[in-house]
């Protein structure tokens, strides 16, 4: 199933649909009883355009899968929406978690936002 749904968001990517093949990425979905794609996205914004354009990934991953009774299920949780990071400052703050020698260079060439 994550390999199918992974090609899908490749093939919307080649397509220019850049938003939502991020939209789907946003998260990797998980199969909940056999029958049941479940994805958790950070805002009721990206889950409605998701919904919005459901039935043409449905229809692509229930071709793949041979397996014409799947559903997907979309939950909105705030909490995941810390984990992105929007503006200079936390996408800065984001790459020093990550690796703290970055606060070096920028200190370093001193470097500013």
């Amino acid at each position: 199933m994550q390999q199918h749904w992974d090609d899908f968001v490749h093939q919307l990517e080649n397509q220019g649909r850049k938003i939502l093949a991020s939209n789907l990425n946003a998260d990797v979905p998980k199969l909940k009883n056999g029958n049941t794609i479940w994805i958790e996205l950070p805002n009721s914004t990206m889950k409605k355009e998701v919904e919005r354009e459901q039935s043409l990934m449905m229809d692509y991953l229930k071709q793949n899968l041979n397996n014409y009774s799947i559903t997907l299920h979309i939950t909105v949780n705030e909490e995941v929406a810390k984990k992105f990071a929007f503006t200079p400052e936390e996408k800065y703050e984001k790459l020093r978690e990550k690796n703290p020698a970055i606060d070096l260079l920028r200190k370093e060439f001193d470097l500013d936002f």
